[in-house]
């Protein structure tokens, strides 16, 4: 086994001695609150039963102004077309194989690290406490189906876990028809706290944000539309792709699949 290896084996290791237990306990408990109940009927008892959808819509896509008084200076003006050339979130999935050498090279040109171990997008202090894992269905080649692989930017390597995905399991990760892969993003709970604390926590999510996006921007490239969930089940997705809820934190995940035409218009 290499040097890296070893040292890559041992991350959450070495990280934990450093770590406070009450600062541990309290990121644990915020997270906790962040949990959904996604699917289930206590999900629909309490998920904002007041909001209708006309008042969601008086909200979504709207800009927010600070102030009633502040001057306005106006920007350069410019078409929708020019200025989003971001496709449209993936509602359905149409048929067609994936093959699993593309989304290997979809995460490495996204999110994988360079000779000096940089990667695309920043992180607090180089520590890249967020984890990528990669959920096939068995319409991607090249690796069985129902597989969970562990992106390991620095070597460009993914490591297979020991999921319990099939069929059943795989269609009600989301509500998302037609995916043929899904990417999740996993705080390393450990590595986030022990250099900046709490902060750590807030550093990893704004991570997994920069991830998530250069990956829909390359995978889009690839000819291949995605969107981005924060609701499903948070726990039994984590069980069911052979991890440690404990030490590995679901913050969201992002079902990819090929788009219809109206999504890329």
């Amino acid at each position: 086994m290499s040097t890296d290896d070893i040292s890559a084996l041992n991350q959450i290791g070495f990280a934990s001695q450093f770590v406070d237990p009450d600062v541990e306990h309290t990121v644990r408990v915020f997270h906790q609150h962040c949990f959904t109940c996604a699917g289930s009927t206590l999900e629909k008892r309490i998920s904002a039963p007041f909001l209708s959808t006309e008042n969601l819509l008086l909200a979504e896509t709207k800009e927010s102004r600070f102030s009633h008084f502040s001057d306005i200076v106006f920007g350069h003006s410019t078409t929708t077309q020019t200025t989003v050339s971001r496709w449209p979130s993936l509602k359905k999935g149409q048929p067609g194989i994936v093959e699993f050498e593309k989304i290997a090279l979809i995460l490495g040109q996204a999110i994988g690290a360079d000779g000096e171990g940089r990667r695309p997008y920043p992180s607090g202090g180089a520590l890249y406490s967020a984890e990528a894992v990669v959920v096939t269905s068995d319409r991607v080649e090249g690796i069985p189906p129902f597989s969970v692989a562990h992106y390991l930017p620095t070597s460009n390597r993914f490591e297979l876990l020991p999921a319990q995905f099939d069929q059943d399991r795989f269609i009600t990760i989301a509500t998302i028809e037609g995916a043929a892969f899904y990417v999740a993003y996993f705080i390393n709970l450990k590595k986030a706290t022990f250099k900046y604390r709490s902060r750590g926590y807030r550093l990893a999510l704004l991570e997994v944000g920069s991830m998530y996006q250069h990956i829909a921007a390359i995978a889009q490239d690839n000819g291949i539309a995605s969107r981005v969930l924060a609701g499903f089940s948070e726990y039994e997705f984590t069980k069911s792709c052979g991890l440690d809820s404990r030490l590995l934190l679901p913050a969201a995940i992002q079902a990819f699949g090929f788009p219809g035409d109206e999504s890329v218009q």
